[in-house]
């Protein structure tokens, strides 16, 4: 992904007030019934200042997943295949406890919807790009892309049960419990490279 130029502090401490205004109000009401009214009347910003800024609700939903976006930038690393989905995937659910309530309200029931196949098409191409290196679909007995949505939506899958359902369990654990579903098929596509 490309370096972003960032906007200054005024602008940076606006967005995040009415990113965390919406996620306050998606954890209390749900995403679906909220306006921009409540979401300007939480933040207690004007009118004029949201649509300056963005230019419907969604528009603010999806910048909240840009922090998502990042988190995956630069978690592409040249590891071994066998290796590379575990050490993904601990990533993306340690980033999710440690900010448990905006991944829930980002990437859970109330608004995944919106969120979810934005943040899946990055995944997608992220573990793509890493395993294209390793994978040939002439020696592989399933080609590239079913492979790798296999291992994304077997990830995404538990991801929002596991916030949608406050299952209590440590990152470490659901990756764990990842691992035991999705190693065996790596093992068998990639044995002990």
């Amino acid at each position: 992904m490309d370096k972003k130029i960032s906007p200054d502090r005024r602008i940076q401490r606006t967005r995040q007030l009415l990113l965390n205004s919406l996620i306050e109000l998606i954890s209390e009401k749900g995403y679906a019934t909220l306006t921009v009214q409540d979401i300007i009347d939480r933040a207690n910003v004007g009118r004029s200042t949201f649509y300056s800024h963005f230019q419907d609700k969604e528009a603010l939903l999806l910048s909240g997943a840009e922090y998502l976006y990042d988190l995956l930038d630069g978690l592409n690393a040249h590891t071994r295949p066998e290796q590379a989905s575990g050490d993904f995937s601990l990533a993306v659910f340690q980033h999710a406890e440690a900010y448990r309530k905006s991944f829930k309200a980002l990437l859970g029931k109330q608004a995944g919807i919106v969120v979810l196949p934005n943040f899946e098409k990055t995944l997608t191409i992220i573990l793509k790009e890493h395993y294209q290196m390793f994978f040939s679909e002439k020696k592989m007995p399933v080609p590239l892309d079913i492979f790798v949505q296999y291992l994304v939506s077997t990830l995404l899958r538990l991801l929002t049960w596991w916030l949608d359902n406050d299952f209590s369990c440590p990152a470490e654990q659901v990756n764990d419990y990842y691992r035991k579903l999705t190693q065996p098929t790596v093992q068998m596509l990639f044995g002990s490279m």
